[in-house]
């Protein structure tokens, strides 16, 4: 099969069709559906694997101040807060209400410096603006969902940055107000598969990607998505031809921005893979239009080196492409990587990255996701012991 450009802006321009794909809603479960038809129709055996994952209904969520309301959304790992009035001024001062602007990748890991000024501020309540191309409301992922900590947390958009920051540096009396609850919900992995011999010559194939996010997510996720389908297709092609040596397993999993919930239920489910597979990550902003810059991270150098040239055969720009440590993996490849697994990432950067301003057409390279995609598919036919010249 061609995974041409016109192939991948069918597919990404379907994906944001289906709606908002934040974990355990509407457009969720719509998009896992579309998923799952796709990954049949790749040639797979495919099924759903069901998440349990609260859901957060935010009920009233602003900061009120000069005379302003200025609404937001909590930190999905925070706690509620029925009120909270004081004085708002710049972190780590004295006053009630701290105010901050962050990028909103300021959780991608554990451990990032947000995460120590939560567990040690003396603020009752945070302010954070998230600053994003457009300063529109980009939410910062929620790493500890299932363990909130600290105070409460009000994210806001970035336009409102310049004018908070005044308001801080007056130390501006403001009442905060944060409430939501969780409800009982579930979210869902799309799992494929395609066997290979009895007689396995190597480890399995997974190819893992998320497939969830705050809004629509477009190329935030769906260049990941393309690839990912591209896998399954050529997997397939390879079984009905006889030249699958290795199984190869496809994983799309859900609760990206809720501390990756749906790979931890996975690496539960599925301990053998996590130690004993070869894990290929398409991780997040794949074929992004706000920027060509593609990071490449493995376990063992060769392999991002080989994934350099296939991406260059397949006309991505080799000047856009970075190869970092894999010591400074992030997102679901490092959670793989601390379960004893092999891993090659891909991951992009993205100007609109968690905003809903991440969108079908405005942000997505047509012809990048192709040649992602494209490079991919070749990477799962070496793997199996072809060449580019078996299969041009």
């Amino acid at each position: 099969m061609t995974f041409s450009a016109s192939w991948a802006a069918r597919l990404v321009c379907a994906f944001d069709a289906t709606g908002l794909h934040r974990a355990s809603t509407r457009g969720d479960y719509a998009s896992g559906e579309w998923l799952t038809a796709q990954a049949r129709e790749a040639g797979a055996t495919v099924s759903t694997m069901p998440v349990a994952l609260p859901r957060t209904i935010v009920e009233d969520a602003f900061v009120e101040l000069a005379g302003r309301r200025i609404d937001g959304l909590p930190m999905f790992d925070s706690p509620p807060a029925p009120l909270v009035e004081g004085t708002l001024g710049r972190c780590g001062e004295d006053c009630a209400i701290g105010y901050l602007d962050s990028a909103p990748n300021a959780a991608s890991i554990k451990g990032m410096s947000l995460e120590k000024l939560r567990r040690e501020t003396r603020h009752a309540a945070l302010v954070i603006a998230t600053r994003v191309a457009g300063e529109s409301l980009a939410p910062i992922n929620a790493q500890f969902f299932h363990a909130p900590f600290g105070p409460p947390v009000l994210q806001v958009a970035g336009m409102h940055h310049e004018s908070l920051s005044q308001l801080a540096a007056r130390r501006t009396g403001a009442m905060l107000v944060c409430r939501h609850r969780r409800e009982a919900a579930e979210s869902l992995n799309v799992v494929a598969h395609t066997p290979g011999p009895a007689a396995r010559r190597a480890p399995d194939l997974v190819v893992l990607t998320p497939r969830t996010g705050w809004w629509e997510s477009t190329a935030e996720r769906g260049g990941g998505l393309a690839a990912w389908i591209a896998a399954l297709h050529t997997a397939s092609g390879l079984s009905r031809e006889r030249r699958l040596g290795r199984e190869v397993h496809g994983y799309a999993t859900c609760g990206h921005e809720l501390g990756h919930v749906g790979l931890h239920h996975l690496l539960k489910t599925e301990a053998r893979l996590a130690r004993e597979a070869e894990w290929l990550h398409l991780g997040a902003n794949l074929g992004c239009a706000s920027s060509a810059t593609l990071t490449l991270r493995a376990s063992e150098a060769s392999d991002a080196e080989r994934m350099r040239a296939l991406l260059g055969a397949e006309g991505y720009p080799d000047e856009a492409i970075r190869v970092d440590a894999i010591a400074t993996a992030s997102g679901e490849a490092r959670d793989v990587i601390e379960h004893g697994g092999k891993v090659l990432s891909l991951i992009g950067t993205n100007a609109h990255f968690h905003a809903a301003s991440d969108r079908w057409p405005s942000n997505v390279n047509a012809a990048r996701v192709a040649a992602i995609a494209r490079a991919v598919s070749r990477w799962i036919i070496e793997k199996n012991g072809g060449t580019i010249e078996e299969y041009p």
